[in-house]
């Protein structure tokens, strides 16, 4: 595994973990021409303008009305992104944030070393190494520090549920008996004030998929990508894909057989498209009641090809039913689990099916797991497979800050260590539509940022700065306050049953 040490610089920023400077006070480099940073300035003006409203929930009607063509610009805006600038002249900037001196992974190139990121108005505004920090900007040495894109979840019911057990606080799916099932949607449950957002936005997670979990139908229902702002207005992009449930979590669902399964799921897309095609005479023509209006309504971008279909699957004869299944009905499908996925690597690659796995899983439990390994990663990546991490055990919520601590598993049982970091930032937001916005640190793109204080994927490191939408964010959560109220128990002010030796 790559190794990248930390310094012995410790920064405080203006009560976040790092020491702020003025740029007046700061050293920098000569700059180059002031051509350059007004070209930048351009870009991030004409990017910050083209998506103003990038983190504001749509309507229902406009996110209805979008479907059709909410994947194919992103494809769109990845071609036209703007390439990352070389040197900077000062402007005016207050407000600006200048990192300096880290290395910068920026995932879309080479990593860049003593490298240095301008964030503006919430974007990154330049990126490169020797840039010259904006007059009246933020300036935060990170001399010896690793700055990568902030890391995305790619599953998970975060702000869905905050106690798994209790019933009232967990929203994450309906319980047995309820009717419905593509028809629930992620944002009318979604709780930006959850405390375990603070406790995962502190392990450098800034971006996730609020996903609900099947109840008695295949289906979950519509997933939202979030950001971990822990603002009101913190999701990303409603009804970002659909979940499925397949394999023999599916066959518990239909009739306890496979072929019960995949038998339902091609109903629910025959109904489906019959219905998109003419819903006013599918209403009123003999029909079976068991397919809800509201489930077909919800399966139509799925069915158009629009939003991609998230389906937990994991034995090899299933993921090629999951193949046949997408080349049948032209639909966009993401694997969750996967545990066989790397033994049909080149099929994935050819039909371009992403993976979001579980690289520490090699212990199967049941017949369709029995080709686990942890050296799956590393085999389906070098088949061209894309690939993201998720841990079952921390998918409702609570552990995605684990998901570093996989990829760096993932890389010693083979996975490139490039790569690996791509896992945890760009390929989940490729897989979501939302790459010419975020997983990369490029011009224009919005301003997700962490500044680690050694190699990100060591057990041991710890974020020092965490920027969402350009922000800095508070690093303060629920366990945080927990061990600073008890680590003196000779305080008076505690209740006496703490007081240490009274």
């Amino acid at each position: 595994m790559k190794h990248i040490l930390s310094g012995a610089v410790f920064l405080i920023v203006g009560g976040f973990g790092i020491a702020a400077v003025s740029a007046q006070e700061a050293e920098t480099p000569e700059t180059e021409t002031a051509a350059q940073e007004a070209e930048a300035t351009a870009a991030t003006t004409e990017a910050a303008a083209a998506s103003a409203t990038a983190n504001e929930p749509a309507s229902e009607e406009a996110t209805d009305a979008a479907d059709d063509t909410a994947d194919a610009a992103p494809a769109a805006a990845d071609e036209a992104a703007p390439a990352q600038t070389a040197a900077a002249a000062p402007v005016s900037a207050s407000g600006s944030v200048a990192i300096m001196n880290g290395t910068v992974h920026t995932i879309s190139g080479a990593a860049i070393e003593n490298g240095d990121v301008i964030i503006r108005d919430g974007r990154i505004a330049a990126v490169g190494a020797n840039l010259e920090a904006p007059l009246g900007a933020e300036v935060i040495d990170a001399t010896g520090k690793i700055v990568t894109p902030g890391l995305f979840a790619p599953i998970s019911s975060i702000g869905l549920q905050e106690l798994g057990l209790d019933r009232e606080a967990n929203d994450a799916g309906p319980r047995t008996g309820f009717p419905l099932g593509a028809a629930l949607d992620a944002q009318d449950a979604f709780d930006p004030s959850t405390t375990l957002i603070a406790i995962n936005r502190t392990g450098g997670i800034t971006r996730g998929l609020s996903a609900p979990e099947a109840g008695d139908t295949l289906f979950g229902g519509r997933a939202a990508v979030i950001d971990f702002s822990g603002e009101a207005s913190s999701i990303t992009k409603p009804r970002a894909a659909q979940t499925a449930e397949m394999g023999y979590a599916g066959a518990r669902r239909a009739g306890d057989t496979r072929m019960g399964a995949w038998a339902v799921l091609r109903e629910y897309l025959d109904e489906t498209a019959a219905y998109a095609a003419n819903p006013t005479g599918y209403l009123t023509r003999a029909r079976e009641d068991r397919f809800a209006i509201a489930d077909l309504k919800a399966l139509a971008p799925v069915v158009r090809g629009t939003q991609p279909l998230l389906v937990s699957v994991n034995s090899a004869p299933d993921i090629r039913n999951l193949i046949r299944l997408k080349n049948a009905y032209r639909l966009n499908v993401i694997i969750v689990g996967g545990s066989e996925a790397w033994t049909v690597a080149d099929e994935l690659a050819a039909a371009n099916i992403p993976v979001i796995l579980d690289p520490l899983f090699n212990l199967p439990a049941q017949f369709e797991d029995i080709a686990a390994t942890q050296a799956a990663a590393g085999r389906l990546h070098e088949a061209g497979v894309d690939i993201a991490f998720y841990n079952p055990q921390g998918f409702g919520a609570h552990n995605l800050r684990a998901l570093p601590q996989l990829a760096g598993n993932a890389v010693a049982y083979g996975l490139d260590y490039d790569a690996a970091l791509e896992a945890l930032t760009l390929t989940p937001a490729e897989m979501f539509g939302l790459s010419s916005q975020l997983g990369s640190i490029e011009i224009g793109k919005i301003a997700d940022i962490v500044i680690w204080d050694g190699d990100p994927l060591e057990l041991t490191t710890r974020p020092e700065a965490v920027f969402i939408n350009g922000e800095a964010q508070s690093l303060e959560n629920r366990q945080t306050k927990l061990r600073d109220r008890y680590r003196d128990l000779t305080r008076g002010d505690l209740p006496h049953a703490y007081r240490g030796g009274q």
